[in-house]
């Protein structure tokens, strides 16, 4: 799987994870700039359109009894066994062994049989074309028999796209599931609640706490895209710019020379990246993102007299150490500097500052 690239952009640093553009190497605890310094100067930058009563459709999860029994389930699957079925029907949930042979008019076509070498599945899981699976339900170990299927319009091979196909299935063996028992005692023994009650309590705070953070995140996402689009960015720091982006690349290439690759072949391998010059023109954009979100942080900052303290910064500092695991500020300030810690206390107050002064269309996300 490719490697995703992150934006430093503050929502989307804090909630992914470290960034690309924290580039490497010990950065500094020293503060360079003093937080209404910093506001100054990123303001002048900025001409800002609307900022309050922002219409934004608002994410608020409400966590449901089948969320937290999703999470049960969870549980007991992670301590689930399989045994061998010797007799009775194949049920959903099954994984089987077959070998089937498909026919389209009584033709063999390409890729519709499995030559003998057998092929696992778990039936319901939906991996197989529209109901293949289902008709392999309710037969038995050993037993051989034809079900017929439509391939989906689209499946993608214009020989089989909407054809009606015949296999001749052999189930070969299976295996079923088996979950424990869902008990006190279980619980106890395999979590660090002490009974089936605790447990879902326990598990229905953690759901709740992870989605009033998400929902968080995706308000104040959706209300901070709307006043960067309507801003108007005057100007931009170039040398800040040249160097994130000069940092960025320099790092990656780093990384690459320690995997043996030039950083042309490791951009496309890993990040999927066409060439070098399109991964340099892609971290130039993510840098022009996140100075035009900075911008424009600060510019409300400035309008709204927004400021912050020292206990804010501290603040800022344990909120980022405590999403990443970070023990020490030692550690912290090996990826961040105090510059950018103290952009990120700012933000925190103008981000909570535009999302109450926004106007949510209520949109219920119950997943």
């Amino acid at each position: 799987m490719k490697k995703k690239i992150k934006s430093m952009g503050y929502i989307l640093a804090l909630t992914m994870g470290l960034t690309i553009l924290s580039g490497c190497g010990s950065k500094s605890k020293e503060q360079a700039t003093k937080p209404e310094d910093m506001i100054d100067k990123y303001a002048a930058m900025c001409e800002l359109g609307e900022y309050k009563g922002i219409e934004y459709n608002e994410t608020k999860t409400e966590v449901t009894d089948d969320m937290v029994q999703a999470q049960v389930d969870n549980l007991l699957n992670q301590f689930s066994t399989a045994t061998p079925l010797e007799s009775g029907k194949v049920e959903n949930g099954d994984t089987v062994n077959i070998d089937f042979v498909g026919t389209i008019d009584g033709v063999e076509f390409e890729g519709g049989s499995t030559g003998g070498n057998g092929s696992d599945i778990t039936l319901g899981s939906g991996g197989m074309i529209p109901g293949f699976e289902d008709q392999i339900v309710g037969h038995s170990v050993g037993e051989k028999f034809d079900i017929n299927v439509t391939f989906p319009e689209n499946y993608g091979k214009d020989e089989l796209n909407g054809k009606d196909a015949v296999f001749n299935i052999t189930i070969n063996s299976a295996t079923r599931k088996q979950l424990p028992d869902y008990t006190d005692a279980f619980v106890a023994s395999n979590t660090d609640a002490s009974s089936k009650a605790e447990y879902e309590s326990n598990t229905r705070t953690s759901l709740e706490e992870y989605y009033a953070n998400s929902d968080k995140t995706q308000n104040r996402t959706a209300v901070i895209t709307k006043i960067i689009e309507s801003a108007k960015v005057t100007q931009y720091p170039e040398q800040e710019m040249k160097k994130l982006v000069d940092d960025t690349v320099s790092s990656v290439e780093k990384e690459a020379k320690s995997y043996g690759y030039d950083l042309a072949t490791y951009v496309t391998a890993v990040y999927g990246m066409a060439s070098e010059e399109s991964f340099v023109n892609y971290i130039s954009g993510i840098v022009e993102d996140f100075l035009n979100e900075k911008i424009v942080v600060c510019a409300i900052a400035k309008a709204e007299g927004i400021t912050i303290s020292d206990e804010d910064i501290k603040a800022s500092e344990k909120m980022i150490m405590d999403a990443y695991g970070i023990t020490s500020t030692d550690a912290l300030y090996e990826n961040y500097t105090k510059d950018d810690v103290t952009y990120y206390a700012i933000a925190e107050k103008v981000f909570d500052f535009v999302v109450e002064n926004g106007t949510p269309v209520k949109e219920d996300n119950k997943e």
